[in-house]
């Protein structure tokens, strides 16, 4: 009896650990968000009176409604270039390629994980004056000089959005058209509907849903993007992300900035639940036959229509990959103006970096932080997803939706409520408040990987081990951990990335002792060193070693599998 009144207590906290961190890192520092909206400011100093003159300032603030219109449009706007380009991609890697599809998929994934500065960075070596596009056109004879309108515009802003927003919409697209059984476009051609009527009547309705989910995803991230912005944007195209984050920087008024976000939330929302609604799901997709490519045909429009899908792959992949080989040649100019042609070749800035004490000393702040969160996300987020998968934990869906929450907040937004969680907790600015903030956001993507890992296992593998007389530690070390294992290195490996590349949370944390992207995001504010292009391709070939181990080790567990 006493045993198994202990065995209930255990049961019953299985749970504590997941719900103290959903208190601690994502309801009380958004209720801390929402309740300083109400707060004002005297003299630099908050005032605790609840009001609402912040809400009531916003209102009456004509500028306040045409920034925040200024944003949504262009990210949305961005988000459907992006989807332009993405959507018809993912179908060609998806229904059409035979061989080699996995190389599209990579490709095309890849800059997901080489540093959003990066790749910011060298639209600027495009677009600016001295730039790519401009030497272009001045040596072509298009132009007589130099233009000044291709950067600090918000068509530059648009432009980089949609670079971002690509690969996000096409990884949900890709699912989408996998799982579409290749009997249902052979039973479309049988009954005599054309191309079009089946792409209207068949692959629209079951691809709109991943469609729209991929869209949400790539307007929330570029939605909350205030560096992409104060790099290409210039005034015009300046969003309410900058404002935002100045509110709790240089202006000092914590309760106006907080009345921005609850705001730009609440637009963001109301967005995102529109284009949801209007792309439901219709019809469920079972088996894999869908993963099939669809069969060759001898036609001449079929060839052209093969032949138009390489090229536009091509293409698409070019503009992806094109900002980057553009700043690993300047990597390797002697020059520090940018521009072509390279008169000279050196491996000067190269040099440089082994010299700079500054950069070394946020490199090595960057690994600390980095190696922390990731050890620190891992063994969290594999925890809470056993946890929610073989616990029994009460509410567990709900949990794990609470617990993906900082993956749907606006970059801007969560730097703000991570700042108020840790000023609550006394938390001082620096490396602990870094790794506290950027766990907030790591710990969910290793959590939801290794939970979809395994939901995908059979569950007899562990009832066979129980009844083999194995107990539950062994059968979770010799037979659940070696299943899993692919899911939480991939989870530490894309936590790693995300640490290194963070600078939209981490600068609101990080305060004097700055991270390499922080370093790196003042120096291309305050003054430009082609030292920058030197570091940012060691950082690529770092990212790009990172995804080939971890797609080979993916690769030999499926095989062993």
């Amino acid at each position: 009896m006493a045993k198994r009144n202990s065995r209930s207590v255990f049961d019953r906290l299985r749970g504590v650990p997941i719900y103290v961190w959903l208190l601690l890192i994502v309801l009380v520092p958004n209720a801390l968000l929402i309740g300083t909206s109400f707060l004002k400011t005297s003299q630099g100093f908050l005032v605790l009176e609840p009001s609402l003159v912040n809400y009531t300032r916003l209102y009456n603030s004509s500028g306040f409604w045409a920034l925040l219109a200024r944003t949504l449009r262009l990210s949305f706007l961005a988000c459907v270039v992006g989807a332009l380009v993405a959507y018809p991609l993912a179908y060609y890697v998806a229904r059409v390629v035979r061989r080699n599809k996995a190389i599209f998929v990579v490709l095309i994934i890849i800059p997901l994980w080489i540093s959003l500065l990066m790749r910011v960075f060298a639209w600027r070596l495009i677009l600016g004056q001295s730039g790519l596009l401009n030497s272009f056109l001045v040596t072509s004879g298009i132009l007589d000089k130099p233009s000044e309108a291709f950067l600090y515009t918000p068509a530059s802003v648009i432009l980089v959005f949609a670079y971002i927003s690509i690969p996000f919409i096409f990884i949900s697209c890709l699912t989408a058209f996998e799982k579409i059984p290749q009997a249902l476009f052979e039973a479309s051609q049988d009954a005599g509907a054309s191309a079009f009527q089946t792409f209207l009547h068949v692959v629209w309705p079951l691809t709109r849903r991943g469609l729209a989910i991929g869209f949400s995803l790539a307007f929330l991230v570029t939605v909350g993007d205030y560096v992409t912005p104060s790099m290409v944007g210039g005034i015009d195209g300046t969003t309410i992300g900058v404002v935002i984050s100045s509110q709790f920087g240089m202006a000092n008024n914590w309760p106006y900035g907080s009345a921005l976000a609850i705001v730009l939330i609440l637009s963001v929302g109301a967005i995102v639940g529109l284009v949801l609604w209007l792309c439901p799901t219709r019809g469920i997709l079972q088996g894999d036959e869908g993963v099939k490519a669809a069969p060759a045909h001898a036609g001449a429009a079929a060839r052209i229509g093969r032949v138009g899908g390489i090229v536009g792959s091509l293409a698409a992949i070019g503009f992806l990959y094109a900002p980057l080989i553009l700043m690993m040649i300047f990597s390797f100019g002697a020059s520090e103006l940018q521009a072509f042609p390279i008169a000279e070749f050196s491996l000067r800035w190269y040099q440089d970096l082994v010299s700079n004490t500054s950069l070394l000393a946020a490199a090595r702040r960057s690994l600390v932080v980095g190696l922390c969160v990731v050890m620190f996300s891992t063994l969290i987020g594999t925890s809470f997803a056993l946890l929610l998968h073989y616990g029994r934990v009460k509410g567990a869906r709900f949990c794990e939706f609470a617990l993906a929450l900082p993956l749907a907040t606006p970059g801007v937004v969560l730097g703000i409520v991570m700042v108020l969680g840790t000023e609550l907790a006394s938390v001082p600015s620096g490396l602990m408040r870094t790794i506290i903030g950027q766990s907030s956001f790591v710990m969910p993507v290793t959590m939801m990987l290794v939970l979809a890992r395994l939901r995908q296992l059979d569950p007899s593998l562990m009832e066979a081990s129980l009844d083999l007389g194995a107990d539950k530690w062994r059968s979770l070390i010799h037979v659940l951990l070696p299943l899993i294992r692919s899911a939480i290195i991939g989870g530490a490996l894309l936590g790693l990335t995300l640490s290194a590349d963070d600078v939209m949370v981490t600068l609101f944390l990080t305060g004097s002792e700055q991270t390499l992207p922080i370093w790196v995001f003042n120096q291309m504010r305050f003054g430009f060193t082609p030292v920058v292009n030197a570091l940012f391709t060691l950082l690529a070939i770092l990212c790009l070693a990172i995804v080939l181990v971890s797609t080979r080790m993916g690769r030999k567990e499926r095989s062993a599998a």
